[in-house]
Order: C-alpha cells, then sequence, then structure tokens
C-alpha cells in the first residue's frame, strides 16, 4: 500500500529542524505563530497536516498507527543533522510511537497529551466520546458545536489573537476528519510505548486543561526515564496560544539544552 507525503509548512532553516504535530482539532496553522517565533531563533520548523486534515491525503485506515507512518515518511524526507518532534493532543499519542521506531529523532516535545484513551475510567471514557462524537451523529457539524468544547478546554478568560486562531482552525476544518480522528484515538493506549521511551522528552501541560490534564501528564512523566515535566500556570489545553511567551521558553531551552549535550557527546569521542 502506498503512503503519500502528508502536506506540510517549512519555517526558516538551518541543521536542527522541529517536527510539528497538531491535534485532533484544527490542523498545522494554528502553530503559525510558534514556528515563526522558532525560526526567528536559528531553527528549523516543519508543521504538518495530520492524513485528512487540510490539503493532506487521508489514509485508507485512520490510526495512530497509520498517522505515525505518514509523519515518519515526511521526517525521513526533510530531516537535517539533528532533528526533534513536538507532539501536540493527539500528536503527543503519534510522537512515543514514532520516536520508539524512527532514530532520526534526536528529542521529542509532547504537548497537552495523555496515556492513551485505553488509561481513563469506563466513566471518562464514555463522556469523552459523548461530548465529541455524539453531536456530529446527530447530526451536527464541528463548527456548530465545537466553540463551546474549545473554550471549555481553554483556562478561563483565556484570549487574544493567537487563542482566536485556534477558533478560526477549528472551526473550518471537515466533520467527518475529526470524527476519524476521534475514533482513532479511541482504540489506541499509548502506555506501552511510553514505557519503551528512551529518547529525550520534555512534558508540558496546562495546568487548567481538563481534555489532558496536569496529574495525568505527571503520571507519563513518571513512566519516561530522565523526562522533563512542566506545567504552565493560567493555561489550559492550548497553551501556546493561551501562555505562547512561556509554551515557547520551554521549547527553545529544551533544544538548547540537547543541542549542548549532542556537543559534550561528540567532544568526548
Amino acid at each position: 500500500m502506498t503512503l503519500e507525503l502528508p502536506h506540510y509548512r517549512i519555517y526558516g532553516d538551518g541543521e536542527t529542524t522541529l517536527f510539528v504535530l497538531h491535534g485532533a482539532y484544527g490542523d498545522g496553522r494554528y502553530f503559525e505563530d510558534f514556528a515563526s517565533h522558532v525560526a526567528d531563533a536559528g531553527y528549523r520548523v516543519v508543521v504538518w497536516d495530520c492524513p485528512g486534515y487540510g490539503t493532506s491525503p487521508a489514509v485508507e485506515t485512520a490510526t495512530i498507527e497509520r498517522f505515525a507512518d505518514a509523519a515518519q515518511a515526511m521526517i525521513r524526507k526533510e530531516a537535517t543533522s539533528q532533528n526533534f518532534l513536538l507532539g501536540h493532543s493527539m500528536g503527543a499519542l503519534i510522537g512515543p510511537y514514532l520516536a520508539n521506531r524512527e532514530p532520526l529523532i534526536d528529542g521529542l516535545i509532547l504537548s497537552a497529551g495523555s496515556r492513551g484513551f485505553a488509561a481513563r475510567t469506563p466513566e471518562d471514557q464514555k463522556r469523552y466520546m459523548e461530548e465529541r462524537l455524539a453531536p456530529i451523529e446527530n447530526g451536527m457539524s464541528v463548527k456548530a458545536y465545537a466553540t463551546p468544547l474549545i473554550t471549555s478546554m481553554m483556562a478561563k478568560g483565556a484570549s487574544g489573537p493567537l487563542v482566536d486562531k485556534v477558533f478560526d482552525v477549528v472551526l473550518s476544518m471537515k466533520t467527518e476528519t475529526f470524527a476519524t480522528s476521534i475514533r482513532a484515538i479511541g482504540s489506541y493506549d499509548g502506555r506501552p510505548a511510553l514505557q519503551e521511551l528512551t529518547t529525550p522528552t520534555l512534558m508540558i501541560a496546562g495546568r487548567e486543561d481538563p481534555a489532558c490534564t496536569a496529574d495525568g501528564m505527571k503520571l507519563m512523566h513518571e513512566m519516561v526515564e530522565g523526562s522533563e515535566f512542566h506545567v504552565i500556570e493560567g493555561a489550559g489545553h492550548y497553551a501556546f496560544a493561551e501562555k505562547p511567551e512561556e509554551y515557547r521558553g520551554l521549547v527553545l531551552d529544551f533544544l538548547k539544552a540537547q543541542a549542548a549535550a549532542e556537543r559534550e557527546e561528540v567532544a568526548d569521542q
């Protein structure tokens, strides 16, 4: 089965590339400001549209593993001398699975992630699916019902042009694309990939994120030996838009630290 490359945007240039995978709601356009700032700091940034999103071709069977195959094809085509992967929400499920299988990935950043649907309680699983799929199954579009749900996933009072951008991107997405991704998330258990993970990893949680909680990400952190864990106060699920400077600072600090560790390792050889 031939796998078509996903659509992606490239910002900046250089020998260190950060690949960015968005969440189930929206597409890579809501990372434009983040990517531009990271590129201005001297990095090359590649932001994808997951299969079925934007102009990316859909995969025949939409699963987290199949999405990871598409991301891997993109990374192998666009890799430079040092490569990092940032996965947000659904992207944070893809990230560990892919990092365990792709040696080109030198470091991993998990943003607003979870251990996977199977790690939730039965009650939470039911609530999660009902909130997201029931409106679609009853004939509503994402545009019709997503505004209050996305609002509830952000910190109280979140505002500004980057928050507005998240809403604009989410509300323009195809309803069936979202439904397909939610079903893919619902069939995936991320715990084995986290337990296997040895790639240097940074985890970023929003204190007020009800979807992928800070407590849940702390459990992820405890599963990955040597990982870093940071909680952004006053942010919900979209910390890159709600608290952009703090979020960006954590990412850039991690990239700098990994580059320094690489130089040290080379010097010792």
